[in-house]
């Protein structure tokens, strides 16, 4: 019987039967908490392995202890900690870290207790053809959900793009997919507000979509990678050393439908920060490895939820490095930087062209990477606001072209703090400590402290940062009898581009101010 067995037939049977954390002989009582199950397979969305890939957290939703009563504990189990089951995705191994993130030791190094660990659906080859077409037709997304879910993208990333000094990126599914779970535990105003900004009309409807749509972008394998990580982070002992306890319904939601990794921690040891930054390089491949002052967790913090998105993708036809040359790329404020440009001709390209912009893609092995590019005298940020953004990457009729493509290599590490755009959003009662209700999640009166999110990405001539490997999957077609048009996408001004999944679900938005920064 495995791990995830035993778990299951905890959560079924009578509730005196739960698990308990293990005892800290620092704090002043120790959490009994409820935690059954983990079953299988998640939902939604941050980046690459020993290829490289592209990396997006979502770190620290933090809940602080409002004012208000502490609930009692519940009854009491033995200490137990899950170890990895079979069907559960490797963690990878953590790369080198920069200098001034973690000390590059494994979750299990740190004194944190795993109480249940998150299986990931099965990996499928790129040669499976009939298993991938079951992934699909087994998870159809509806339409208002890959609008929602695209709308939510548009509202967030102009907020957290616009009027910057430098390069940024921003994962909105990633943001989405924390939120998610978030949700769940909410009542009230609270979830009105949270489920009105997601674009969902209910919790069933969120948990059922969610999960589909991850399932159907779900990759692992040597060709690409899609794959979305969650964990919780449970505190229990308030600081004023009251207990707290964790509604088992939300953390059994949390576990089954998010894939949530489950871990009781002490959010005023030190080695809780470690240890959490340390589960986002294991499940990122070393490219995001925060440090504790990073993460910003304070000694109050209860619970932290932390979603985390692994992807790497190549280019369908890969650059020629024998034709990447340096030349000059022109800032907003019209200074003049060198940068490395990849070259290629796409025969039978497509391409978009208003007044204000000309837009064109790039295939890659999952998904698509689209490029906007102002015409001259165009304002960058003049198409980063929610409706423009809409508009530039939900409308128009693409046209037949050869399209000339002249694309700065770049790479971009950012970090946003995300309190303000969401109150700006209407979430403003799951902030006020007087009127979130976050009841669902733990008797304990909670709000939510800090919500940041962290971006590293790079292209190169292989594809969306070094990649090993690259897939050929061009449709046949053919050229058109006249001679077709030739379009000119030189990307030597400040430009913005979009990466989708292959069902075309927005990954990453971004802006290139200066490929240096």
């Amino acid at each position: 019987m495995t791990n995830f067995d035993l778990l299951e037939l905890i959560g079924k049977a009578d509730d005196k039967y739960i698990m308990e954390s293990r005892r800290r002989p620092k704090k002043q009582s120790a959490l009994k908490r409820y935690l059954p199950q983990v079953i299988a397979a998640c939902l939604i969305l941050c980046v690459a392995g020993s290829a490289v890939g592209l990396g997006v957290k979502f770190a620290g939703v933090r809940m602080g202890a409002a004012s208000g009563g502490a609930a009692e504990t519940a009854a009491a189990g033995e200490a137990m900690e899950a170890t990895p089951a079979e069907g559960e995705a490797p963690a990878a191994e953590p790369a080198e870290p920069e200098a001034g993130a973690t000390d590059n030791k494994p979750v299990s190094a740190y004194d944190v207790t795993l109480l249940a660990a998150a299986q990931y659906p099965a990996s499928i080859d790129e040669e499976d053809f009939e298993g991938l077409s079951n992934q699909w037709t087994e998870n159809v997304v509806s339409d208002e959900t890959y609008a929602a879910v695209n709308a939510f993208g548009y509202a967030t990333a102009s907020r957290a793009l616009l009027d910057g000094d430098s390069s940024g990126c921003f994962s909105p599914l990633s943001l989405y997919q924390a939120l998610a779970i978030l949700t769940d535990g909410a009542a009230g105003q609270t979830r009105d507000e949270l489920l009105s900004l997601l674009g969902i009309s209910d919790l069933d409807t969120l948990q059922d979509q969610a999960g589909r749509l991850y399932r159907r972008n779900y990759f692992d394998n040597d060709v690409d990678k899609l794959v979305i990580s969650n964990s919780l982070w449970l505190d229990e002992t308030a600081a004023d050393g009251s207990p707290v306890s964790y509604d088992q319904q939300w953390v059994l939601s949390a576990a089954a439908n998010y894939g949530a990794d489950v871990y009781q921690a002490d959010f005023s040891a030190p080695d809780t920060a470690k240890a959490l930054g340390a589960w986002i390089a294991e499940k990122t491949g070393g490219f995001l490895s925060p440090s504790p002052q990073e993460l910003n967790l304070s000694d109050d913090t209860l619970l932290a939820i932390v979603n985390t998105l692994w992807y790497k993708s190549q280019w369908m036809t890969e650059f020629d490095t024998d034709k990447t040359a340096p030349a000059d790329f022109t800032t907003d404020s019209g200074e003049t930087v060198q940068a490395d440009f990849m070259h290629q001709t796409d025969a039978m390209g497509s391409y978009i062209e208003t007044e204000e912009y000309t837009k064109s893609s790039l295939s890659l092995s999952n998904g698509r990477m689209i490029f906007v590019l102002p015409q001259e005298g165009v304002d960058v940020d003049s198409l980063l606001t929610e409706d423009k953004l809409w508009e530039v990457f939900e409308n128009g009729d693409y046209e037949s072209a050869e399209v000339h493509w002249s694309i700065p290599k770049f790479e971009t590490n950012v970090t946003y703090d995300l309190k303000d755009m969401l109150m700006d959003l209407g979430v403003t009662a799951a902030f006020d400590p007087t009127s979130a209700d976050f009841s669902g999640i733990s008797d304990t009166p909670l709000f939510l402290g800090t919500a940041q999110q962290g971006i590293h990405i790079a292209i190169n001539e292989e594809g969306v940062e070094a990649a090993s490997y690259t897939m050929m999957g061009m449709a046949a077609a053919g050229f058109p009898a006249e001679e077709p048009k030739i379009v000119e996408m030189n990307l030597n001004r400040p430009f913005i581009y979009l990466i989708t999944a292959k069902d075309g679900s927005t990954l990453f938005i971004g802006v290139v101010r200066d490929p240096a920064k």
